[in-house]
């Protein structure tokens, strides 16, 4: 094991949900909504939390965190900015991906 993969955060639905509620957290309560409380569906883009060029950096943002390639071809596009689809999408594919 090298030491930059010791230091890999667990890959889960709830910590990727976690780190992206996290990051946005300020737009998300500037909309005077609960980042406890965000619904399964709830959209970044739709919401006007990120634009098109967001989605870019928010799963360059992922990748970095969790030190993962995200590959988005098997995601449905709708899926892309929607917090429960991405998490578990990310999760279930860097799983997949790495065999565990």
């Amino acid at each position: 094991m090298t030491q930059s993969e010791s230091y890999k955060k667990e890959i889960t639905p709830e910590s990727v949900r976690e780190f992206l509620v996290v990051r946005y957290s300020q737009p998300i309560t500037a909309m005077r909504l609960d980042v406890t409380e965000l619904p399964d569906d709830f959209d970044f883009l739709l919401a006007g939390i990120i634009d098109s060029f967001g989605i870019l950096e928010m799963i360059s943002a992922i990748e970095t965190e969790f030190q993962v390639q995200v590959d988005l071809a098997l995601l449905d596009a709708e899926d892309i900015t929607r917090l429960g689809p991405l998490a578990r999408y990310v999760a279930a594919s860097t799983r997949a991906h790495h065999g565990t």
